[in-house]
């Protein structure tokens, strides 16, 4: 049996099948732009960046606000807060109240005492009205007082005797000085000049103390009648300290055993010639006899030079030059007399004999 065929136009017609309906959120989900991420948001300008919406800001978390305090009990923590605080600060105040009281004690003082100086310096019961001067033999007594600085009628205070010895120690003639101030007006200088003994001819002439040092020019009033030095090589002198210190040593301490041998007055030294190997020689007398020492000591060379003088004056001859730098036999002088061309051995076999 044939199952009925059912003709095209007779069976109904299927309906497309129908999509879900889509809510409006998913929509406007779709269709709106994506979200901009946090660090994009935060490299944005801000008048574009987005506002955070009200919904998001109503989740944030409220801070928990502390818990109000009577007053009471703040006037309570204050009190102990201040408290905490004075202690603290109190050994720091006393050190400052200490301080600001030596401060102010210091500043008392100094002004007292300038105000005891302005009067002191500048009242006439403080005039000086008597200066005494003393060991003062070649300097005279204004000298001394223009070289010190010192006058009378001047404040005791203008100048203390410290500013006075220094400037005194200045003069070339003053050896060392000791100013005392006795108040209220009486000043006492005692001074120590030095004393020339011989002059040194060094391209220009200076006067050498008897301690060795060259200590001035020679000037129109200065003296003159004193052995003279010659031979010193300049540059030498000027260049080598321990050769002009020894140097002049030497001739001061000839010049004082010819003093002590009695033959300052007899036959004073018009010369001290610097020989070339460093011994020394002597001009002496008015004939200028030439006497030749060699190097120190001279004590013992200058007595047999005595001897020899006694002996010519005893024969009333004249000698034209003293040998007594015999190195190998020192106790022999050789002695050549006026008109004689060889030299007198006789007179120093005499010495030898005595």
């Amino acid at each position: 049996m044939k199952a009925p065929v059912k003709s095209p136009s007779t069976s109904p017609a299927k309906s497309p099948a129908k999509s879900p309906a889509k809510s409006p959120a998913k929509a406007a989900a779709k269709t709106a732009p994506p979200r901009p991420t946090a660090a994009a948001e935060l490299a944005r300008p801000r008048n574009s960046r987005t506002a955070v919406p009200a919904s998001r800001a109503t989740l944030l978390p409220t801070p928990a606000r502390a818990p109000q305090r009577s007053l009471a009990e703040r006037m309570r923590v204050l009190r102990m807060s201040a408290r905490v605080f004075g202690v603290r600060l109190e050994r720091p105040a006393k050190l400052v109240a200490r301080v600001l009281v030596v401060l102010a004690c210091t500043g008392g003082t100094i002004a007292l005492a300038r105000l005891v100086e302005r009067h002191v310096c500048t009242s006439p019961a403080f005039a000086t009205r008597t200066i005494d001067v003393e060991g003062s033999e070649r300097l005279t007594r204004d000298e001394v007082l223009a070289a010190s600085g010192l006058r009378e009628g001047q404040n005791a205070f203008e100048t203390g005797p410290d500013e006075a010895e220094e400037r005194l120690r200045d003069h070339a003639w003053i050896a060392a000085a000791h100013v005392e101030r006795r108040l209220p007006g009486t000043f006492v200088v005692h001074v120590r000049e030095r004393r020339a003994v011989a002059v040194l001819a060094l391209g220009a002439l200076y006067l050498v103390a008897e301690d060795g040092a060259v200590f001035k020019r020679v000037g129109a009033e200065d003296p003159v009648d004193l052995p003279v030095i010659t031979g010193v090589e300049r540059a030498r002198f000027t260049s080598d300290r321990a050769y002009r210190t020894s140097l002049l040593l030497e001739v001061v301490a000839l010049l004082h055993d010819w003093r002590g041998a009695g033959l300052l007055n007899r036959a004073p030294i018009g010369e001290v010639h610097v020989e070339a190997d460093g011994g020394l020689s002597l001009y002496v007398g008015d004939d200028a006899l030439y006497a030749r020492l060699g190097r120190a000591p001279f004590r013992e060379k200058l007595g047999r030079f005595r001897r020899v003088l006694d002996r010519l004056a005893q024969d009333h001859q004249k000698a034209v030059y003293v040998y007594l730098d015999n190195v190998r036999h020192p106790d022999r002088v050789t002695v050549r007399l006026v008109g004689e061309d060889a030299p007198a051995q006789p007179a120093a076999l005499a010495l030898q004999r005595e």
